[in-house]
């Protein structure tokens, strides 16, 4: 096995680093410098984020523990996509009864999220996201998604939006919408995501009700700016719309990188199941591997 094995989910990227292989270019402990340098798409390898597992030795019936960094650097609790990726790998690359559809879980400092590969040829994988926990402080109850108008300038009339704030692993914030404009998404979406409001970032769903089954949304991430795709991302976007009596329980959520399914069960309890793809496997360079280890000694000073 090389330094990295790079997967994409409907055109949003990982690289898995396994420690299981022995030593890896982010040793035991990844720093925020190497993990940019490596997801850097001019200077490293290039990704949306880096996966660090399997921690342990993969086995059935025990929970495989990863964990997941931002293309910046810093720790992300949980990621739709990224957790169908690392699924894919463990049935592709260690336990053959994973790829026949026997549900495992994978374990994040975000939860505990149950998995299973649908379909290992065409690399289909349902998510268990766990239940939203919408924010209840200031605006309105609506359907238990509160709403809270938030002052922004350029939103448009008045310099306000409405949005509504959930927790899924990590921080969201939907913007329900008529019609997704490209160009507002530009503006409004880092300004969301960095708002004050959240001083350590949300990631933003722009939404359209297209029907009862249907939702198209545009992602701009506080850690990766306007991405393709986000299975986390098109869970929470569901979530809002379902509590909103919007849609029904079984939705597609179609993003500028592709489509997944997501189902918001009675207990409130959220999956998504979407593809993905192992893209290569991959071997550093000598001096990488030693700008690797030099970000690594300076940071240890």
């Amino acid at each position: 096995m090389g330094d990295f094995v790079k997967y994409q989910a409907l055109g949003n990227d990982y690289l898995i680093v396994d420690p299981q292989g022995g030593g890896t270019a982010l040793g035991k402990e990844p720093v925020p410098e190497a993990i940019r340098l490596l997801c850097d798409r001019h200077r490293g390898v290039g990704a949306d984020g880096l996966l660090f597992g399997p921690l342990d030795a993969p086995r059935p019936g025990t929970a495989a523990r990863l964990r997941i960094f931002n293309a910046d650097g810093s720790e992300c609790g949980m990621s739709g996509n990224g957790l169908r990726m690392f699924a894919l790998y463990l049935g592709e690359h260690y336990v053959r009864e994973w790829r026949t559809g026997t549900p495992f879980t994978l374990r994040t400092p975000g939860g505990d999220a149950e998995v299973r590969i649908t379909d290992v040829a065409d690399g289909r994988v349902r998510v268990g996201m766990g239940r939203a926990r919408f924010t209840t402080g200031g605006g309105t109850d609506d359907g238990g998604a509160a709403t809270t108008v938030v002052p922004l300038a350029g939103a448009g009339p008045g310099d306000e939006i409405t949005v509504t704030d959930l927790h899924l692993g990590v921080p969201h914030t939907v913007v329900l919408r008529e019609a997704i404009d490209a160009e507002q998404v530009q503006r409004l979406g880092p300004a969301l995501a960095w708002h004050p409001r959240h001083p350590e970032g949300t990631n933003v769903e722009f939404v359209r009700v297209r029907d009862d089954r249907t939702l198209d949304v545009a992602l701009w991430e506080r850690a990766a700016g306007p991405v393709p795709a986000s299975g986390g991302g098109a869970c929470a976007a569901a979530a809002v719309a379902r509590a909103r009596g919007l849609v029904g329980p079984d939705v597609t959520v179609r993003m500028p990188g592709g489509e997944v399914d997501v189902s918001v069960a009675r207990d409130g309890r959220i999956s998504s199941a979407g593809t993905a793809q192992e893209v290569m496997t991959g071997v550093l360079s000598r001096s990488l591997l030693k700008e690797l280890a030099q970000r690594d000694t300076t940071l240890d000073e």
